[in-house]
Formats: structure tokens, sequence, C-alpha cells
């Protein structure tokens, strides 16, 4: 009578290689590190997760008027509304730096003129983001995809991005 050895080690060998081809195709949940950040042409989201959500809201005039969040900032020029309007900042807890800006709680708004954002990316702090240039771009803020490069001045030593827009909407830093 024939030994059972040798089948369950064939039995096993095949196990384990089947295994394994499974796992080597298998995409994993990580944040990137800093060699494939540099690596990357196409745009992306720079990772700055936060947990605390902080928002803050006020009222603008046709004479304009500026709405701070921390170093995050929405400057209105005088003929930017033709009335009243209560602007609201939101920095959401999110695995990105983002930032939601609402007009009269509409999620979309136009102006009259063209608004300056900054954004304040100084919590962000990865080594590698001191290499490459950062933009701004307006993003779906549910999946968020990047709809429209908004471009922006990256001031390194302030750790902030400037851009101008004649709408309000959701915005995130990408390199």
């Amino acid at each position: 009578m024939r030994s059972p050895f040798p089948t369950f080690v064939r039995g096993a060998a095949a196990l384990i290689v089947l295994l394994a081809s499974i796992s080597c195709g298998e995409e994993r949940a990580t944040e990137p590190s800093s060699e494939s950040l540099s690596l990357s042409d196409s745009p992306a989201l720079i990772p700055c997760p936060t947990l605390r959500t902080i928002r803050t809201q006020a009222l603008v005039t046709p004479l304009g008027g500026v709405v701070s969040l921390g170093g995050t900032s929405i400057t209105i020029p005088a003929g930017g509304v033709r009335l009243p309007t209560l602007l609201s900042v939101t920095i959401p807890a999110s695995r990105y730096m983002e930032i939601r800006v609402r007009a009269n709680g509409l999620t979309h708004f136009l102006f009259e003129q063209p608004v300056s954002i900054t954004l304040d990316y100084s919590r962000c702090k990865r080594p590698i983001f001191d290499n490459r240039p950062l933009e701004v771009w307006y993003i779906d803020a549910a999946t968020k995809e990047l709809l429209e490069n908004m471009n922006g001045v990256d001031d390194k030593t302030t750790k902030s991005i400037t851009f101008t827009t004649g709408h309000l909407s959701n915005y995130a830093v990408a390199f």
C-alpha cells in the first residue's frame, strides 16, 4: 500500500502556489510612500489626513470682505457680490488637504468678479512636497475626482497656495 504523504505534499504545494498567485495582484489600501509619490506623473491629491472638521462663516457685502479659517482664506473684492452674502469655509475631516466653500448655503456660487482663495497646507508633513510644485484642483466632494486644475501660486515658505476663481465649490491641493 502506498503512503498518502506524496499526494498530500503535492496538494499542499499546489495550494501554496495558488494562494501566492492570488495575493500578488491584490490591491491594498495604504498611504503611498515618499518614493511612489515622487515617481507619479499624473496629478494626485496630497495625503494630509485630519480627523477634525473645522468651519467658520462671515457676511461679505458688495464692498468686499475676507473670510479666514486658520491660514486658509477667501478674499472677495469690491463688487464681487451684488448683495450681502454669507460665506462659509469648512476644512473637513479627510485624508487630503481640502476645503469646502459655500455662499448662502449653496453648493456652487458664481461671483461678479474673481475671488482669491489661499489654502494653508502646513499640516501636511511630507518632505517630498518641498520639492514638488503644488496645484489646487476643483474636486467632486464625494468621490474626490479631480475636475478642473485651478493652478495657483505655491509659497513653500508659508506652506500655502493661492489661486483665483469665479466660483465656489470644493477644492483640494494636489501635485
